[in-house]
């Protein structure tokens, strides 16, 4: 019998049987051979160290959607280290289920949850214990697991334990945030001496049949070492010239949910912007004082706590498109139907450097158009005395427990990859070397800790209208799951003009 697509009957069931199949017949995408081997294994825990675009999302993605497809009422639930992560992630699943031999089977979609017709679900989280602790998987995928806290694995892991059959798929590039990480372990040991439970793999960029052999030679030509070895090679390495160091980083990581600009009802924040050239990206990152709801008030009785409610980056698109993005997200006047949107922007720190002229001049007339003002924007020239002493800020905010970040991995990376460098006239240099990798958001980060004030300014007592459980991050600042900003201009200081000098 021959059904949709030229399909019989048999090809439909060896596709239900055989994931490789599946991929191949019901999708129209075959794996390439380092996945049928993962696919293929019969260890419960599966674990990958692989390099940047290895194909892992796209192996997560079919072994999600065959295993809801396959067995009626299953349960697939993907973690991933960031929100954006789980964005992209689901928004790969749900487009590959409406692949034509597919189409029809969901029944319904929302922004993070697919349900098939044969009631299967396919669900995908950024990490955080609430989103684990009570859900159930047949299949549990952690997504960037190196970047994934101890504690939201020793709460997602038990999910499969009452599901007879169900597997665990971990993959990441190498990242060990604290000594004995669960990611790193795993992976050796299931490299070291696989077994039924565990096996691994180790997937370096090269073992892709897609990515280009001679780039990737240019890329090692290029690159550093340790650079290479990291995001190509898919090798762990040892940076102690950080200036970040890796701990002292993710001492500062909470799982929170960012607020998104069409949410912040004109909430107060000062932003920094970097303009991308040649290889970076346009980058926006706000920083605002934690509505904290006197969580932290014992530990810091007259300093307010930081925190990022909001970052983006856009590769590959044109300045103007950017402009008219930072605009969007600093508008906060009301609009018609939707009431009050976008944040309020006390300041709006924006390279100036090279590009970066024209660009600020352009987001000027651009807010004044549409904000009535631009008193706000303030153009900064980022000298080595600028980022030393901007890094420098969100350093001691960070050892003082009053920089929260977000479980961001490109952040991360970006802010780990900064090295220092003494100059002859003993100043400072702090800069991702340019063999490296990217640097703009840390940049666009550094811009905006000018205009934050980091002495005490005596502590307040606020309404908290900060929402959902409390979450900690390893250095022990507490906040909600869904901060918001405060709204306490006083926690901000009007920063100078980056002209002629790049004082604060």
């Amino acid at each position: 019998m021959t059904l949709a697509g030229g399909l019989t009957r048999q090809d439909v069931e060896r596709a239900q049987e055989d994931p490789v199949v599946f991929a191949e017949v019901m999708i129209g995408d075959p794996l390439f051979a380092h996945q049928v081997e993962v696919v293929r294994s019969e260890a419960r825990y599966r674990v990958i160290c692989a390099g940047r675009r290895a194909g892992k999302s796209h192996l997560y993605a079919v072994l999600a959607l065959h295993r809801a497809f396959s067995r009626s009422g299953s349960r697939v639930l993907i973690v991933s280290a960031g929100e954006t992560a789980a964005k992209r992630l689901f928004a790969e699943v749900a487009s590959m289920a409406k692949r034509p031999l597919l189409g029809g089977s969901a029944v319904d979609e929302t922004t993070s949850t697919l349900v098939l017709s044969n009631g299967s679900r396919v669900e995908c989280v950024p990490a955080s214990q609430k989103a684990v602790r009570s859900a159930e998987a047949d299949l549990l995928i952690v997504d960037e697991a190196g970047w994934v806290g101890q504690d939201v694995w020793e709460a997602a892991e038990p999910i499969i334990a009452a599901r007879p059959g169900s597997r665990v798929l971990l993959a990441s590039t190498p990242w060990e945030p604290v000594p004995g990480h669960f990611f790193r372990q795993m992976w050796r040991s299931g490299m070291d001496a696989p077994t039924q439970w565990l096996e691994s793999w180790h997937w370096p960029s090269s073992v892709s049949p897609l990515f280009d052999a001679a780039w990737l030679q240019w890329k090692k030509e290029t690159s550093s070492p340790d650079y290479y070895q990291r995001e190509y090679l898919a090798e762990w390495t040892e940076s102690g010239g950080s200036y970040f160091p890796a701990q002292e980083l993710m001492a500062a990581v909470a799982d929170y949910r960012q607020l998104p600009p069409d949410e912040a009802r004109g909430a107060l924040a000062v932003a920094g912007v970097d303009w991308g050239f040649r290889r970076d990206a346009n980058a926006l990152v706000l920083v605002s004082a934690l509505d904290d709801g006197d969580l932290n008030l014992a530990r810091f009785p007259d300093e307010p706590v930081f925190y990022i409610p909001f970052l983006e980056e856009a590769f590959h698109k044109p300045y103007a498109d950017f402009i008219e993005r930072v605009v969007e997200v600093g508008d906060p006047t009301p609009h018609w139907g939707q009431g009050q949107q976008g944040y309020t922007l006390r300041w709006l720190l924006a390279e100036e450097n090279g590009v970066g002229e024209p660009a600020v001049q352009q987001l000027r007339q651009r807010a004044r158009a549409r904000w009535g003002r631009s008193t706000g924007i303030r153009g900064v020239w980022t000298t080595n005395r600028l980022k030393a002493n901007g890094y420098g800020a969100l350093r001691l905010l960070i050892q003082q427990g009053r920089m929260v970040l977000p479980r961001h991995p490109e952040l991360l990376k970006q802010l780990h990859a900064l090295t220092t460098e003494m100059l002859p006239g003993g100043g400072m240099r702090i800069a991702v070397p340019d063999n490296v990798g990217h640097d703009d958001l840390a940049d666009a980060l550094m811009q905006a800790m000018a205009s934050v004030r980091t002495n005490p300014i005596g502590r307040w007592t606020d309404r908290s209208e900060s929402l959902g459980e409390v979450v900690s991050t390893t250095g022990g600042v507490l906040l909600r799951n869904r901060p918001v900003p405060l709204w306490r201009p006083e926690a901000f200081t009007a920063p100078r003009a980056g002209d002629a000098s790049d004082d604060w």
